[in-house]
């Protein structure tokens, strides 16, 4: 039975909206906004205003996924005795993404550039500004990035050397 040493989430930072009342209003708005905008375009452009609506809801969506990753998917981190996971998070809603063996961490540390592989994005903000897990999978070097806390990367470096 697996024993949790340490367990951190990592939300996204809130700077302009820092309430989901006001992105919810702002995301209505916007639709509303879009509504409105077609039918300007469609009347001074002579265009069909179905054309100018897909565009515009197309917009829309992009912006509705920005703001998904950006703002509503948290990363749990979550160091067991024998291994680190990765799980996100969105709303109630979790799926691990990584599961790292301990004994498979070669080193902890700031991000770096090298020709170790990237795994897919775990993190919020600027890579440079990240914890990178070096670690070793089917023989092929992989770097993990993190935001973690100085405790998660003292455990993480603890558990990486205990596993040696």
């Amino acid at each position: 039975m697996p024993h949790i040493v340490h367990t951190e989430r990592c939300s996204p930072e809130r700077r302009f909206i820092r309430s989901d009342g006001a992105l919810y209003v702002l995301l209505m708005l916007g639709a509303f906004a879009a509504i409105w905008l077609s039918r300007v375009l469609a009347g001074r452009l002579g265009v069909n205003t179905l054309v100018v609506q897909i565009a515009l809801y197309a917009a829309l969506l992009g912006a509705g996924y920005c703001i998904y990753r950006v703002r509503l998917v948290d990363y749990l981190y979550e160091l067991y005795d024998r291994e680190l996971r990765i799980v996100q998070a969105v709303g109630a809603k979790q799926k691990t993404l990584l599961s790292i063996p301990t004994e498979a961490i070669t080193e902890v540390g700031p991000y770096r550039k090298t020709d170790a592989k990237p795994d897919q994005r775990t993190f919020h903000g600027p890579r440079k500004k990240t914890t990178a897990v070096w670690y070793t999978q089917n023989g092929e070097r992989r770097v993990l990035c993190l935001c973690a806390s100085d405790a998660l990367k003292e455990k993480l470096t603890e558990a990486a050397h205990a596993g040696k």
